[in-house]
């Protein structure tokens, strides 16, 4: 049974009142999806509606995550990349890519660890926590770039964004190489 149909199957049951398999996760009523930029301000949205807004860095990898009336910064550090509350010393999250000639990334912070990174032959990254894996991060659509995130709903709203913003700087620099290569 392939990942998308466990998780169907899964979500299905648990509408039914059945219990879930053990080690499936279920998918979020609505993913998050990385928004047009306008402006310099791209929205995040929730099932169509803006829940928070990125004004990304375009050197850098960077970006200014403002939710509500707090605002997060994601950051270079070296070579890697860190989570923060906006003027705050200590990263929430820190990651750091798998290896040199990997893309996927490792997420550590909050007593958890993550990776994201793309799957042989797919469009979609997988997202694992623990090394269990938890959700996909695929494309807004067929001929859009623009990232999406479907993860367990018990990952926490920030990894949840810091986790999107990975995905997003995963697919820019496979867009810059594949434009570079041709």
């Amino acid at each position: 049974m392939g990942l998308t149909a466990a998780c169907e199957d899964t979500v299905d049951r648990g509408r039914f009142g059945g219990r879930p398999a053990a080690g499936a996760f279920t998918r979020l009523p609505a993913m998050l999806e990385w928004g047009h930029k306008s402006g310099g301000v791209a929205p995040i949205l929730l099932d169509g509606e803006p829940v928070a807004s990125v004004d990304p860095e375009f050197w850098r990898e960077g970006a200014e995550l403002v939710i509500g009336d707090q605002t997060r910064e994601f950051t270079r550090d070296g070579s890697e990349r860190v989570a923060r509350l906006a003027g705050a010393g200590q990263p929430l999250l820190r990651a750091r890519r798998k290896g040199f000639f990997s893309s996927a990334w490792l997420v550590e912070g909050d007593g958890v660890s993550y990776e994201i990174g793309p799957q042989f032959l797919a469009s979609a990254h997988q997202v694992r926590r623990d090394g269990e894996l938890i959700g996909e991060a695929p494309k807004a659509g067929f001929l859009s770039s623009r990232a999406c995130l479907d993860v367990d709903p018990s990952v926490p709203p920030i990894h949840q964004l810091f986790l999107l913003w990975l995905s997003h700087i995963i697919r820019r620099r496979a867009a810059s190489a594949a434009a570079a290569s041709s």
